[in-house]
């Protein structure tokens, strides 16, 4: 922005926020920038809920923000499409949202306010002056009608709805300020006011009209959910034509549109992975991914370097499965892998074949079934200098058998370990954890699952010899959460076990439904996941029938109020 009378034009620049949110038919109440709802994890919705028990299903629906702001990664995505802007240049390159607040919950604040303000600014002055220009103005601003037609089709996307005569008029004043900016300044402010407007930053819910005891969306808040559930951005052509037509009102026209937009994958992709990322906590500042460096004189093979190729194989396995028609078993049995020349030869295979891209392999069925055995996992829960049991045993207890062995003993880690000559991680581990106080969690519970993947050292190379010296043992009772117990021996078997357990499955339902909805597991939104997890056990049933049925439930097509 250059320091002339339009561009210091504060108080032309606050109309146009404060009544971007007004007079317009599918949302007539105003919104002030600092008004903003919760930031939520993801989808139009916030972190309402029942308060009653969240297992035990409730019928009805859950309150939620009218609100919500955009959550960084669908500020990106938005940006992106309508812009064409994956990066800045004051951002080393990084995408938009690295400039912004990490997303919370609450009321905006100053800093988080200055923060969208400064990156709109960069990104209004990068567009204007690149190669993106056309995607926002694509005739010259100085011509008559120019910006009046800009305002309309860019804020028609902007906003995901039309807008009212009284915004166009009021974008239209940033043009007719004293002293008056050159017609570029004005189209750069014009772009500026746009993405710090709340009906850009808010995905606004405010449509009265009822249905039963709850509010029905309009058909331009429809289109957001949905495009901002399966795309995580805003509606393409076809979905605002039917927002347009009033052709969302129904289930069938939503299950239409969402089978359409799915079979998007470039689209739909980037979701699957990263509901599976938030599904395993892969982001999760206290989880054990991607947080341990492993001894590379034990471990030659091991490159710190290859990190980010392990994390790109886990969101391409992810993807693969869904696309390919996988259902939830086949994530514990798939052996699709992904390598690069760093990775390869972890799995045994040729690293002169492959170069720095992923490239899609089939490995091994019997011995790397599932993402539980692919490199990410199993080099991330792991120690420096070897295999940790308990590391992977726990994740597996606690997210897929369903089991809850409870907080650690506070006093476990103060214990020495009993001399002993170990001659494998696993006589280690448990002579560990048979101490009072670890002994009733760790031997029917941890230990076993980490035990079977004994099979596999810290980077997850195949090993039948401890490095220790001893043999490899990989066999275990396993326990799950139904009290139901199996001696296994191998990869493929606890994966088969996993893969049909009903609380493994009902973790996996519940995560979508908090995923897609944005909010807390709740009573209300069990009933969802009790339907989706009775669909998953079907034979046929795909990962991506379970999105498109995430849009047939009355809390995506509805909302209610807090009392």
């Amino acid at each position: 922005m250059k320091e002339n009378g339009l561009l210091v034009a504060a108080g032309v620049l606050a109309t146009v926020l404060a009544a971007c949110s007004s007079n317009s038919p599918d949302n007539p109440t105003s919104v002030p920038p600092g008004s903003a709802g919760s930031g939520g994890s993801g989808g139009s919705v916030g972190a309402g809920g029942s308060t009653t028990d969240p297992k035990v299903c409730s019928a009805g629906v859950p309150p939620t923000s009218q609100i919500p702001r955009l959550v960084n990664r669908q500020y990106d995505a938005v940006v992106r499409d309508l812009l064409g802007l994956t990066s800045l240049p004051n951002a080393g390159g990084q995408p938009p949202s690295s400039l912004l607040n990490a997303d919370f919950d609450g009321p905006m604040n100053p800093f988080a306010w200055q923060a969208y303000q400064d990156v709109a600014a960069a990104i209004a002055a990068d567009v204007l002056a690149g190669p993106n220009r056309s995607k926002f103005i694509s005739c010259d601003p100085a011509m008559a009608g120019c910006l009046t037609q800009t305002i309309k089709a860019f804020g028609r996307k902007a906003f995901r709805r039309p807008l009212s005569d009284a915004e166009v008029a009021t974008f239209e004043k940033l043009g007719k300020t004293t002293p008056a900016g050159t017609p570029e300044e004005v189209a750069e402010t014009t772009l500026l006011a746009f993405l710090v407007s709340p009906s850009f930053l808010l995905l606004p819910e405010l449509t009265p009209n009822m249905e039963g005891a709850a509010y029905k969306l309009s058909s331009h808040e429809q289109a957001a959910r949905l495009s901002f559930l399966l795309w995580g951005s805003v509606p393409d052509d076809v979905l605002s034509a039917a927002a347009d037509a009033g052709e969302l009102g129904t289930k069938e026209q939503l299950l239409a549109q969402a089978k359409r937009m799915i079979a998007v994958r470039e689209k739909t992709g980037p979701l699957v992975a990263g509901f599976h990322r938030k599904y395993l906590e892969m982001d999760n500042p206290a989880s054990h991914w991607w947080k341990v460096q492993h001894d590379k004189t034990m471990f030659p093979l091991y490159s710190e370097e290859a990190v980010p190729a392990m994390l790109a194989e886990l969101d391409a396995f992810f993807e693969e499965v869904a696309f390919a028609g996988g259902s939830f078993k086949d994530l514990f049995l798939s052996n699709v892998g992904y390598v690069t020349s760093q990775t390869a030869a972890i799995y045994g295979l040729d690293p002169a074949a492959y170069g720095s891209q992923l490239t899609r392999v089939e490995l091994d069925p019997a011995t790397r079934p599932g993402f539980l055995t692919r490199l990410g996992f199993l080099s991330s829960f792991s120690n420096f200098d070897g295999t940790s049991p308990i590391l992977r045993g726990a994740f597996i207890t606690v997210n897929m058998l369903g089991v809850d062995p409870g907080p650690p003993n506070p006093d476990a880690l103060q214990v020495a370990v009993p001399n002993g000559n170990y001659t494998t991680r696993r006589q280690y581990t448990e002579a560990l954890t048979q101490r009072p106080g670890c002994q009733h969690c760790h031997t029917p519970f941890i230990n076993p699952p980490g035990f079977v993947l004994e099979t596999y050292d810290a980077i997850g190379r195949i090993q039948t010899v401890d490095p220790m010296g001893g043999p490899i043992d990989s066999t275990a009772t396993v326990t799950f959460a139904d009290g139901n117990v199996k001696p296994m021996s191998s990869a493929i078997e606890l994966m088969t076990e996993i893969g049909q357990g009903p609380l493994a499955r009902r973790i996996y339902a519940e995560r979508w439904v908090s995923f897609a909805y944005g909010r807390s597991a709740n009573s209300n939104d069990a009933c969802v996941v009790e339907h989706l997890d009775g669909k998953l056990n079907q034979d046929g049933y795909t990962v991506l029938d379970l999105l498109a049925d995430l849009t047939q439930a009355d809390a995506f097509r509805l909302r209610t109020r807090e009392n």
